[in-house]
């Protein structure tokens, strides 16, 4: 079987984090979703994603199987808002749908790069799969905290409540972890440095940084390559992002090759104890959430600085610069420059420059494929705005 994961046609819920990655590279507890699912199904899957992300994850549309043939009995397509939960018992031809195997030969392969087919495909794919036996066996993710953090031991052996690495570096001299509401996993290369404070449920990645004196509260996710100080509580940090100082961070999704400066906090919880809204991509407008506690997206390559401030339910886009007094607004569209007394258009030519700095200080090399991906995300938000 050929394993396909591929995005919804109303991947635009899912911005600003679906802008630069498929869905099924969104992280929960154990990992990936893709990696998750590659554990329950004890092999390797491709995506099926949106024009400008192929070049980094797609597989090749032009030759849809992986051994050549034309079989599309082959091809097995699995919702990348779907995840498998863990020990329940689930058949994966439940994803098999002569419908949608007629639906994908239906279309020619050069149509399906524009973007209207190819979300006309993916809901004729999500038609025909049959929700309703689906619900049984598997988490439905929605755009909301819960989509990452509703399950707290996802992909992972439930009698699991403390595990760490050899290559993992933690300073014993006095630390605090409480594994009594959920597991602490710690992968290789992590370094928690001494007066550490962790309450699981947390996942810290490899390669990340925990400073002095950090108070994590779970359930929390920290990707790889991260840097923790402050408090934090709720969060998920996708990776390669920097909160190395002082300042609460709760209830907040924060994107890749972020930066938030020493300081810098965010409100999760209404004065009032309402409800929070959040910026819908789909609507263009603020929607009820029904969360009563949301704190800050934040999309890939955004930077903040030093004691900023951001009120509950707040989105900032991908590639934006924040900085100066006050409060911004609660939606920031993505390649935006500035804070409460206004923004501008950040220049492309400028941000690609910082995109290489910041890659090139973690020894990532920046390849054409990804400059590629990074325009296209510029001219579609462009669009947007």
């Amino acid at each position: 079987m050929n394993y396909i994961l591929f995005d919804p046609s109303d991947i635009e819920k899912f911005y600003p984090f679906s802008l630069t990655r498929p869905l099924g590279e969104m992280r929960l507890f154990g990992g990936t979703i893709k990696e998750i699912w590659e554990r329950r199904l004890g092999q390797r899957i491709s995506y099926l994603t949106y024009p400008h992300l192929e070049t980094l994850y797609g597989f090749d549309t032009g030759n849809p199987t992986t051994d050549g043939s034309d079989d599309m009995t082959e091809l097995v397509f699995i919702p990348s808002n779907w995840v498998p939960i863990p020990d329940s018992k689930f058949d994966v031809k439940m994803f098999q749908s002569e419908e949608g195997f007629r639906n994908l030969v239906s279309l020619k392969w050069s149509d399906f790069r524009n973007d209207s087919q190819r979300k006309l495909l993916l809901r004729k794919l999500e038609e025909s799969l049959d929700i309703a036996y689906l619900e049984k066996h598997l988490f439905k993710i929605s755009n909301n905290m819960d989509f990452i953090l509703g399950s707290s031991t996802c992909g992972l052996n439930s009698d699991v409540n403390f595990s760490t690495h050899e290559k993992s570096n933690i300073d014993c001299s006095n630390p605090f972890f409480d594994d009594d509401d959920g597991p602490i996993i710690i992968e290789d290369g992590v370094n928690i440095m001494s007066g550490t404070m962790i309450k699981g449920p947390v996942y810290i990645c490899k390669g990340s940084v925990i400073k002095m004196g950090t108070r994590i509260y779970g359930p929390t996710i920290i990707g790889p390559y991260c840097k923790i100080g402050g408090e934090v509580s709720n969060c998920i940090f996708l990776g390669y992002s920097n909160k190395a100082h002082e300042g609460f961070l709760g209830h907040s999704i924060i994107g890749e090759w972020c930066n938030i400066g020493a300081g810098t906090s965010n409100s999760n919880l209404k004065n009032d104890y309402g409800k929070v809204k959040m910026w819908d991509y789909t609507e263009k407008k603020f929607i009820d959430s029904g969360e009563q506690f949301l704190g800050l997206y934040m999309g890939d390559h955004s930077k903040v600085a030093i004691n900023s401030s951001f009120n509950t339910g707040t989105t900032i886009g991908v590639n934006c610069n924040i900085f100066g007094p006050g409060f911004p607004r609660n939606f920031i569209p993505s390649f935006s420059w500035g804070g409460a007394q206004g923004f501008k258009e950040y220049d492309f030519d400028k941000a690609l420059v910082v995109l290489k700095n910041v890659l090139s200080r973690r020894d990532v090399k920046l390849t054409k494929e990804y400059v590629k991906m990074f325009h296209n995300v510029h001219v579609i938000t462009t669009k947007m705005k």
